[in-house]
């Protein structure tokens, strides 16, 4: 019996120290963009200590249809928030590519550390949207108006040039 509580004992006692997380928040500027096909938006967040401690930010991971790059939160981002500072910087871009059809692409964008240098925990993750809308294309009655158009002017002119 005495065996069983010890081992009871030593398995709440490990589970109690995987279980405390990094308090830290997380947002984004804005959680859905817009895009046309063939460009790049840059998401920003917001990432704030809460628990009093350095928080180490040692990576990230991420989950999207479409290409994203993590490379603004590896440039723009310290390795580590001071006990209750918040920092706003680019954390990641999101490319649609040429010939991307027109709806909503989702994602996961996750900042991962912890309490020490080496640590990947999942800190925070937050969702993310793309909505890829359709390139303006110019109407084909555009473009007969505009030669109608000059061809008018040119033919107005040329009676003011023979008058």
């Amino acid at each position: 019996m005495k065996l069983r509580l010890l081992f009871l004992g030593a398995c709440l006692s490990v589970m109690a120290r995987t279980a405390q997380a990094v308090p830290i928040t997380f947002a984004l500027g804005s959680s859905l963009l817009t895009a046309n096909p063939a460009t790049t938006v840059t998401f920003t967040g917001t990432l704030t200590e809460i628990g009093g401690s350095t928080t180490f930010l040692n990576g990230d991971s991420f989950s999207s249809v479409l290409p994203v790059n993590d490379t603004p939160f590896f440039l723009n981002w310290p390795l580590s928030l001071a006990p209750f500072q918040t920092f706003t910087a680019a954390m990641f871009t999101v490319t649609v590519p040429a010939g991307t059809a027109p709806g909503f692409y989702s994602g996961t964008f996750s900042v991962l550390g912890g309490t020490t240098a080496t640590a990947s925990t999942v800190l925070a993750s937050q969702p993310f949207t793309v909505s890829v809308t359709p390139s303006a294309v110019p109407e084909p009655s555009l473009g007969l108006l505009l030669l109608l158009g000059s061809g008018a002017f040119r033919a107005a002119r040329r009676r003011l040039v023979r008058a």
